[in-house]
C-alpha cells in the first residue's frame, strides 16, 4: 500500500500523455534502474510495469469500505527496510523531474538517490499507516491539534481539476503556535498534510477521468508584519527550514504553482530567508502579491472556489488560526 502511487487502479488511458519520445526513453531507463534495486525475496503480486493495478480496502468510521490505491506486496509487514516497493510511472517521473537540469536534461543519478532516500524515509516514518488513517479518517489527536494551530483548507479544484489549497500562513507566523508542539509533532502533522494531497489528487482524477498529479497552493501572509514586530517569525523560520530539509525533499513535484498574497513590502527580507532553503525548482514556482489578487485567482479557478473573505463565493468553513499568545 503506497499513497504516492495515487493513480493506480484508475481507468486512465495514459497517465503521462504529454511526454516526448526522449522523455519516455529516459523514464523507461529509470524504471529499469529502479527495478534492478529490488531486494531479493520480495514477493510482488502484480505487474511491476504498472499495467495490473489493485486496491485494498479498510473499514472507515461509518462502516463503509474505503478503497486505498496500492501496488500490492505480499504483505505490508514484508516491506523491506529500504522501503523498496513497486512504483507507477507517474511516481517515477515525479522524481526524475525533481532533478531536471536547467537545459531540460535529466540528472538520473540525483533522481535515483532522491527516490531511494524517499522510500527509506516513508518506511522509517510509517507513511503507509498515515495513508491508511487518511483514507479511514482516523487522524491522531496530536495531528488534529497541529492542524488547528496551522490552518489550511482544500477549497475545491481549479479549472484543470487540480486540488486548491489555501493556508493562513501569516497568522501561523505571528501566533507563537510553533512552540505549542514539538518538532517531531509538526513533522508528523506535515506528513499527513502532504499525503492528503495524494488522496485529493486521486479524487480529482476519478471525477475528471484525467491524470491529476499536482495541486495549487495559496498562502495568505496577513499577519506577517505582526510576526516581525513580536519576533515570533524568527522562531518559525528554523521550524520551516527543518520541515523542508526533513520532509519536503521526499515529496517532489506535487505542487504546480505557489501563490503568496497579502505580502507587505517589509516582508521581502523574510522571503529572502525562506527562499534560501527552498529547492530552486520550488522557488521558481512562487508568485507574490501585495494584496488579494482576486483577478489572478479567477484566471485559475472559479469564484465559487475562492473563499468568501478573499472576494469569492466559497462559504466553506475556513477557521482563523488558534492563537496561543492570546
Amino acid at each position: 500500500m503506497c499513497g504516492i502511487n495515487h493513480l493506480c487502479g484508475l481507468d486512465l488511458a495514459d497517465t503521462l500523455p504529454n511526454l516526448t519520445d526522449d522523455e519516455r526513453k529516459v523514464l523507461s531507463e529509470f524504471r529499469e534502474r529502479y527495478e534492478s534495486d529490488r531486494p531479493s525475496g520480495i514477493d510482488i503480486n502484480n505487474n511491476v510495469s504498472g499495467e495490473e493495478k489493485k486496491e485494498v480496502s479498510v473499514n472507515s468510521d461509518d462502516g463503509e469500505q474505503a478503497m486505498l490505491p496500492t501496488y500490492e506486496l505480499a504483505s505490508l509487514e514484508e516491506l523491506h527496510e529500504s522501503g523498496w516497493r513497486p512504483l507507477d510511472d507517474v511516481t517515477l517521473y515525479r522524481y526524475l523531474s525533481a532533478d531536471r537540469r536547467s537545459d531540460g536534461s535529466f540528472d538520473v543519478d540525483a533522481s535515483h538517490e532522491r527516490l531511494v532516500g524517499a522510500l527509506k524515509f516513508r518506511k522509517e516514518h510509517n507513511c503507509d499507516l498515515i495513508v491508511k488513517n487518511i483514507a479511514a479518517n482516523t487522524i491522531p489527536e496530536n495531528v488534529i491539534r497541529c492542524q488547528q494551530l496551522r490552518v489550511s483548507i482544500y477549497a475545491g479544484t481549479d479549472f484543470n481539476i487540480r486540488p486548491v489549497v489555501f493556508e493562513r500562513l501569516g497568522e501561523f507566523f505571528s501566533s507563537g503556535n510553533c512552540h505549542q508542539a514539538t518538532d517531531d509533532e509538526w513533522i508528523e502533522s506535515y506528513l499527513y498534510f502532504l499525503d492528503s494531497h495524494f488522496a485529493k489528487m486521486r479524487e480529482s482524477a476519478i471525477a475528471s477521468g484525467e491524470p491529476i498529479s499536482k495541486i495549487v497552493f495559496y498562502a495568505d501572509f496577513a499577519g506577517v508584519v505582526t510576526s516581525i514586530l513580536n519576533r515570533q517569525i524568527w522562531s518559525v523560520i528554523p521550524l520551516l527550514q527543518k520541515i523542508v530539509n526533513t520532509v519536503e525533499c521526499h515529496y517532489p513535484e506535487i505542487v504546480d504553482t505557489i501563490t503568496l498574497f497579502n505580502v507587505p513590502w517589509v516582508a521581502s527580507a523574510l522571503w529572502s530567508n525562506v527562499q534560501g532553503f527552498l529547492n530552486p525548482a520550488t522557488a521558481a514556482k512562487v508568485e507574490i502579491f501585495p494584496g488579494v489578487p482576486l483577478e489572478r485567482f479567477c484566471e485559475v479557478m472559479s469564484e465559487s472556489v475562492v473563499p468568501l473573505e478573499y472576494g469569492g463565493t466559497n462559504v466553506m468553513e475556513y477557521p482563523p488560526t488558534q492563537n496561543e499568545l492570546e
